[in-house]
């Protein structure tokens, strides 16, 4: 009887702790200091060990807009931004959000934002849902 109550425990905080392990997580929420009126932009990491999802949209009081964005080269030597309709979060992988590459940019600041300051943001993904976050001003 003994045995069979620590099995069903030992089987139970498996399946708990494999449960937590699949969960997308968000790691390393940053944003760039700017000023009111201005643009600045926020970075971050999603590390996502379970089944693929994607990031569909961002939002935050401290701007008018927040879009998904990517930097890149064009062959002549500039660097152009295009918005993003959504933004891969591969199964068992990891995106990176950070200068000169995927970005949420943030439009029509509502405040100055400076080093130490903090903004709540919220992520909508296709499967995990909405993620309530603190992205830290921070300088690059």
């Amino acid at each position: 009887m003994k045995r069979t109550i620590i099995f069903v425990l030992a089987m139970v905080c498996l399946l708990l702790s494999g449960c937590k392990a699949d969960k997308l997580q968000v790691k390393d929420v940053w944003a760039r200091p700017g000023l009111a009126g201005e643009n600045s932009a926020i970075y971050l990491v999603i590390d996502n060990p379970g089944q693929a999802d994607k990031l569909l949209s961002a939002s935050t009081e401290a701007a008018e807009v927040a879009q998904l964005h990517l930097s890149k080269m064009t062959g002549e030597g500039m660097m152009t931004m295009e918005e993003q309709m959504s933004i891969e979060a591969p199964a068992g992988g990891k995106v990176e959000l950070k200068p000169g590459g995927l970005h949420i940019m943030l439009i029509g600041l509502k405040n100055d934002l400076k080093p130490g300051d903090s903004l709540p943001v919220i992520l909508k993904f296709e499967k995990a849902g909405e993620i309530a976050l603190t992205a830290t001003v921070k300088e690059p």
